[in-house]
C-alpha cells in the first residue's frame, strides 16, 4: 500500500509541472533557456525519472525555480519533492498536556521540624552551666615525682677495630672512584659515537631536503610556464566543468562571477548561455563556446600540458 501511495505522489508532481507548462504554451527548450537548466534535467523532473534526476542540492533548486516560473506553490512542491527523494516525514509535535511530576515538602515535615527545634531549646535551658571538673592545679597535696636520668656508660671502641674500619673505607672509596672513571670513559665514547652518527644523519637529511626543494622549484617553474585560462560571466548562465570524471563546477552563476581553470588535461566544459560567458587565455579573450558549439567542449587544445 505504501508503494502505491508514493507512486501516486510522484506522478502528481510531474504531471502538475507538465500541465502548467503546457497551459502556458511553453516548451522544454524555452524553459531550459530561461532558467539556464539542462533539458535532460527538466524532462527527468516532469517524468520523475530517478536515474536522470539531478543531485539533491541542485535538484531542489531546479524544482523551486521551475515551479516559481510557472506560478505554482513552490514551497509545497519542494517539500513534496524532498519527502520523495529523502523519505523525510514531518515531525510530530509533542503533547502540551504532558508535564513532569513535581515533588515538594509536605506540611507535616514543617511541623516536625518546628517541634524538634522547640525540644532542643528546652533541653539547652534545663542543662546546668557549671563544669563538673574540679581544678586541681592549686592542690598542694599532689606531688609530682622528679624523673631520674640514668646516663649510659660509653663504650670505649677498640683501636684495632677502628683502624680496620678506616682502612676498609679508604679501599672502598678507591674502588668506587675507579668504577666511576670507567663508567665516565664508556659514556664519553658512546656520546662521541652518537654525535658522529647524528651528524651524518643530519647531513643526509639536509641533502634530501635540498633535492626535494629543487624538485618543488622545478614543478613551480613548469606550472608557471603553462597558459592560464579564466572564465568571466557578463550575465547569468549555467556552467558545468569536469576533469577526469570529477565535477568542478555545476550550477547557475550570476553576472561578475570569475573562475580560474586549473591547468591540465581532461577539462570538459558546457555552458547555458554562450553570449554571457567570456573566456580569457593569459588575459587575452578567446572564443570557446558558441550557440551551436556549447556542450562537452574539450579545453585540451588550449593547454600545453606536460606529463
Amino acid at each position: 500500500m505504501e508503494d502505491i501511495t508514493e507512486n501516486k505522489e510522484v506522478q502528481t508532481i510531474g504531471e502538475m509541472l507538465r500541465n502548467a507548462r503546457i497551459k502556458q504554451n511553453k516548451t522544454i527548450e524555452e524553459i531550459a533557456e530561461e532558467l539556464c537548466i539542462r533539458e535532460i534535467y527538466l524532462t527527468a523532473i516532469e517524468n520523475m525519472d530517478f536515474d536522470n534526476m539531478p543531485p539533491m542540492p541542485y535538484g531542489l533548486g531546479f524544482v523551486r525555480n521551475y515551479s516559481k516560473l510557472l506560478g505554482l506553490n513552490s514551497d509545497r512542491i519542494v517539500f513534496s519533492y524532498r519527502q520523495i527523494m529523502t523519505g523525510e516525514e514531518e515531525p510530530k509535535p509533542q503533547s502540551e498536556n504532558h508535564h513532569p511530576e513535581t515533588s515538594g515538602p509536605r506540611p507535616k515535615h514543617f511541623i516536625l521540624g518546628i517541634l524538634g527545634l522547640a525540644l532542643l531549646a528546652v533541653a539547652w535551658s534545663v542543662l546546668p552551666t557549671t563544669s563538673k571538673f574540679e581544678d586541681i592545679s592549686e592542690d598542694n597535696s599532689v606531688t609530682v615525682p622528679t624523673p631520674v636520668i640514668v646516663a649510659d656508660e660509653e663504650e670505649k671502641p677498640d683501636a684495632q677495630k677502628v683502624k680496620k674500619a678506616e682502612k676498609k673505607k679508604v679501599e672502598s672509596d678507591k674502588t668506587e672512584a675507579k668504577d666511576k672513571d670507567k663508567a665516565k670513559d664508556k659514556k664519553d665514547v658512546k656520546d662521541t659515537k652518537e654525535e658522529t652518527k647524528e651528524s651524518s644523519t643530519q647531513e643526509e637529511k639536509a641533502k634530501e631536503d635540498k633535492k626535494e626543494e629543487k624538485k618543488a622549484d622545478e614543478k613551480k617553474a613548469e606550472k608557471a610556464a603553462l597558459p592560464k585560462m579564466r572564465i568571466v560571466l557578463t550575465g547569468p548562465s549555467w556552467l558545468e566543468l569536469r576533469q577526469d570524471n570529477k565535477v568542478l563546477l555545476n550550477g547557475v552563476y550570476n553576472k561578475g562571477y570569475k573562475y580560474d581553470l586549473p591547468s591540465g588535461k581532461g577539462l570538459i566544459i558546457s555552458v547555458g548561455r554562450p553570449r554571457n560567458v567570456q573566456f580569457y587565455l593569459d588575459d587575452k579573450p578567446v572564443q570557446v563556446a558558441t550557440n551551436i558549439r556549447r556542450k562537452n567542449l574539450s579545453l585540451d587544445s588550449y593547454f600545453k600540458t606536460q606529463d
